[in-house]
């Protein structure tokens, strides 16, 4: 059986297992999306023989104007902030997240990133020194190279050197820093300091260019400083370098400055940057080449390269995940990167900090894709983004369909193909009426009408088209089958499937029987008027819904049958000539322990309840403390009234229900069933809580006057038995009242079912 889905725009392509061997390992699995705006998403899964599994999620992007890189820190270059908190943060300043992947190394105590950040032009902050960094243009182009950025502050007679931007100026530290209100609301100094404010005239904080400010005032201050919005601060400690000092301290309102930022050795490509950020982790690749050159150590990893055709790779790989992904080392992450073609990338933060979230195409929100090794997302300095940029333009692109499930169907059947949302090209969500047509393309007689209404008819597959003005959109696959290759019953009862019915004479016996349609183990959907039933033999009736109503005659032999297209199937039934005891019961017909249960019920030892007009066991139910001591107390013939006057001890005597008070006074006098004792040395009875295996053998043990506890335990699970309940477990399993289940095992901290308290029971009982 075929399933396809196909779209005239975007796929979802999973990959096959036992692909080429990578420095990851040997490909196992995987899958891969477009997500619009020439921007491809991919996971892939490696096995290693030495490390395991391994799980990396990747996008590779084609630099254009509909998505383009952007830096994204948050409200301030102080603290940090998740992915799915930076996402908030652009959709709040009307932009539009695509993909995202974690960036530049940061401090823990202040979020401040280690590195350079250039945001929309401006240098948002900058470190003393090189990095090699990543740049991106406005028109979506990327570059990995050696970042130096030199600023200076000119009076017109003196420049001095501003050694940081908007980084945390610490006590005792002898440069010139220079603040603004991206920074955040103060400057968070804690020393003494000289402060010069300053307003910005022409000019902006980018490579290449010049800055003038006017100065507004200028003072000293032992302690954090509010950034008034749309000022700057240039400041640094009393105690820094003197010349530095004298120059700040020779400022005066009124006057103007000229800051300039020049990158050493600049061809104009970093002037040319709109968004950077750089990287303490280092360069892996260049010119093609993997560096080598690192320490030990695997962890999950995040990092950008760039391709030789100019693609860019937005890389992460998960770690520190047994099971899951091992994660890798620099240099092997530096191999992974020219593997995947990139002549140039950089090492981002890793570890806990890597996270990869996005859009993906059809969906209204974007999600986080790979898994954190922290277990949670790790708040950091700042991330990169695809920004998409793409608006509205109502051609549709993505259909989804409300879920259809199996889309195999019996010859005869009918469904209806339901839109749940569309989005457009630019993956907008699109509002009704979404003016999407249907037809088939089929050999066989199906047909569908303009409402999606879909009638399957003959052998073979139907290829339902969903189109617009512009053309196909999408198209999914059903099958459609004149004749199954089996046929399965089942008692709707239980849902369970029936294969042949064995029975005693002078039942009263009904059973719903339903039919289902199979073709290489799929199921065809079907209806229950598409199959015909008769029953062969004097064995009882049968009527058109399945309704079968036993004979009442002995020793009969016969058959079910139930018949669609040219396939039947045979349900043997035969009636013994033996009656058994009749049960009240409804629910334990067919039930291993039916007959047990049956007897236990007629002796007045266990009981039901009502349940929609009929009285249930519910024999594979957990069975509680409470309802196994009303059990015990019918067993024994205990007359609980004279019991009455008992007082329970019980810590939680106050909760046990009403109608199981006499019968655990009555087991709780004669010393059968005893509490629980707490941690405080308190002792609950638990009357709604489960009983174990091993505290009802050691009460049925405590009931009976015969048995060896000196015997040795052979059980597969002999450990697991509390030492308080041996005795009990010796003496049951030598005198053959317990016997273990098929692997040798007793289970003895397992729950017990009322049908195995029931059989212990009556196993004594009849021993």
């Amino acid at each position: 059986m075929r399933k396809k889905f196909l779209s005239a725009v975007v796929s979802i392509c999973f990959f096959g297992t036992a692909a080429s061997a990578d420095v990851l390992g040997t490909q196992s699995g995987g899958w891969s999306t477009y997500m619009g705006a020439d921007t491809y998403f991919h996971n892939v899964q490696f096995t290693s023989d030495s490390v395991g599994k391994q799980s990396e999620y990747y996008v590779e992007y084609k630099p254009n104007s509909e998505a383009v890189p952007v830096i994204v820190n948050g409200k301030s270059i102080w603290g940090t902030r998740n992915i799915k908190q930076a996402e908030e943060y652009m959709q709040e300043n009307g932009l539009r997240p695509l993909i995202g992947i974690n960036a530049d190394y940061f401090s823990f105590k202040t979020g401040i990133p280690m590195g350079y950040t250039i945001i929309d032009g401006e240098i948002a902050s900058k470190e003393y020194g090189g990095q090699d960094a990543v740049g991106f243009r406005a028109d979506g182009t990327g570059f990995i190279r050696w970042l130096d950025v030199q600023t200076t502050v000119s009076n017109g007679n003196e420049a001095v050197e501003i050694m940081y931007i908007n980084k945390w100026c610490q006590a005792g530290f002898d440069p010139i820093y220079l603040l603004n209100d991206r920074f955040g609301k103060t400057t968070k100094t804690e020393s003494e300091c000289i402060f010069v404010v300053c307003t910005p005239k022409e000019g902006r904080l980018h490579i290449g260019e010049e800055m003038t400010v006017t100065v507004d005032d200028i003072f000293t201050y032992n302690g954090s400083v509010e950034i008034p919005e749309g000022k700057m601060i240039l400041l640094m400690d009393t105690s820094g370098q003197p010349e530095l000092y004298s120059f700040l301290s020779s400022c005066y309102k009124g006057q103007q400055l000229t800051i300039s930022n020049n990158a050493v050795g600049d061809d104009g490509t970093w002037a040319s940057a709109e968004n950077a950020v750089s990287s303490v982790g280092g360069r892996l690749v260049s010119g093609g080449i993997a560096n080598s050159e690192f320490e030990a150590g695997a962890a999950p990893r995040t990092a950008i390269g760039i391709k030789s055709d100019g693609n860019i790779i937005f890389y992460t790989l998960d770690g520190r995940q047994s099971g899951h992904s091992y994660g890798a080392q620099l240099k092997t992450l530096a191999q992974r990167m020219v593997e995947l073609g990139c002549v140039d990338a950089i090492n981002l933060d890793g570890g806990g900090s890597t996270s990869i979230s996005a859009l993906f195409p059809g969906n209204d929100a974007s999600m986080v894709v790979n898994s954190p090794s922290d277990g949670y997302l790790r708040s950091v300095a700042n991330f990169i983004f695809l920004k998409d940029n793409r608006t509205r333009t109502n051609i549709p692109w993505i259909i989804n369909l409300k879920d259809a499930g199996n889309t195999n169907y019996l010859s005869g059947m009918s469904t209806k193909i339901e839109i749940e949302s569309m989005y457009d090209t630019g993956n907008y969500k699109m509002s009704e009426p979404y003016n999407v047509k249907f037809r088939v393309d089929t050999d066989t007689e199906s047909v569908i009408d303009e409402n999606g209404n879909l009638m399957l008819r003959g052998t073979g597959d139907v290829n339902v088209v969903l189109y617009g003005d512009n053309g196909d959109v999408m198209s999914k696959m059903y099958g459609v089958y004149e004749n199954p290759e089996e046929i399965k019953v089942y008692n709707t009862a239980d849902w369970k499937e029936i294969t042949e019915i064995n029975t005693e004479a002078n039942e009263e016996m009904q059973l719903s029987l339903s039919a289902a349609s199979y073709l290489n183990n799929t199921e065809l959907i079907s209806e229950e008027g598409m199959y015909t039933w008769s029953v062969e033999g004097n064995i009882g009736t049968i009527t058109e819904g399945g309704i079968f109503t036993l004979a009442n005659t002995a020793d009969a032999d016969g058959k079910i049958k139930v018949t669609t297209g040219n396939v039947t199937r045979e349900i043997p039934v035969h009636i013994s000539g033996y009656p058994k005891t009749p049960s009240v019961f409804y629910d334990i017909d067919g039930h291993w322990a039916r007959d047990i249960i049956a007897q236990m019920a007629a002796e007045g030892t266990i009981n039901g309840q009502e349940e929609n007009g009929q009285m249930v066991f519910k024999p594979d139910n957990n069975m509680t403390r409470a309802e196994f001591a009303s059990m015990i107390a019918n067993y024994m013939g205990l007359d609980i009234a004279d019991y009455e006057s008992v007082t329970l001890d019980f810590n939680d005597a106050g909760i046990i229900p009403e109608w199981a008070q006499s019968p655990i006074k009555a087991v709780y006098t004669e010393g059968i069933i005893l509490g629980r004792i707490n941690d405080d040395k308190t002792v609950d009875f638990a009357p709604y809580d489960n009983i174990t295996r091993a505290e009802a053998i050691t009460i049925l043990g405590r009931i009976l006057n015969e048995g060896d506890t000196d015997g040795v335990l052979n059980f597969a699970d002999s450990n697991d038995i509390p030492e308080w309940a041996s005795d009990g477990v010796k003496k049951l399993s030598g005198l053959g009242i317990i016997s273990g289940y098929e692997d040798n095992t007793i289970l003895p901290n397992n729950n017990i079912r009322r049908a195995e308290a029931a059989t212990m029971l009556y196993k004594i009982e009849n021993r």
